[in-house]
């Protein structure tokens, strides 16, 4: 594997183990056992910085995700140069019109995803 792949692989490891410890203590600390009002209140700011962190950490996940799928649309769209600083205008319009069908797929799918 290439060094960046493996690096990937142990940011979502990372990240995903966060998430579940994050997710542990809060169960951990939602254990309602006849506190006083004071520690109630602490731990609901813990549960509250712990649920602010999970969401971070998915949007960290989502970003990952959406870097992977742009690299992997856009990875597959390659133009073949006849010279090393030259494209051929045809195969330049080709992938615009690839990549213009891509986003208006993405697009119908987004807005009956929000009809429903």
């Amino acid at each position: 594997m290439q060094p960046k792949s493996i690096a990937l692989l142990q940011k979502i490891d990372s990240i995903v183990e966060q998430l579940l410890q994050k997710f542990q203590d809060i169960f951990e600390v939602s254990i309602n056992e006849d506190k006083p009002k004071e520690l109630l209140s602490v731990e609901s700011l813990t549960i509250e910085s712990d649920a602010i962190h999970i969401i971070r950490l998915c949007e960290d996940l989502l970003s990952i995700s959406r870097s992977l799928k742009e690299t992997w649309c856009l990875g597959t769209l390659k133009v073949t140069s006849t010279n090393d600083s030259k494209w051929q205008q045809g195969e330049i319009d080709h992938i615009f019109n690839q990549f213009n069908v891509l986003t208006d797929r993405i697009a119908q799918f987004e807005s009956k995803k929000t009809s429903i």
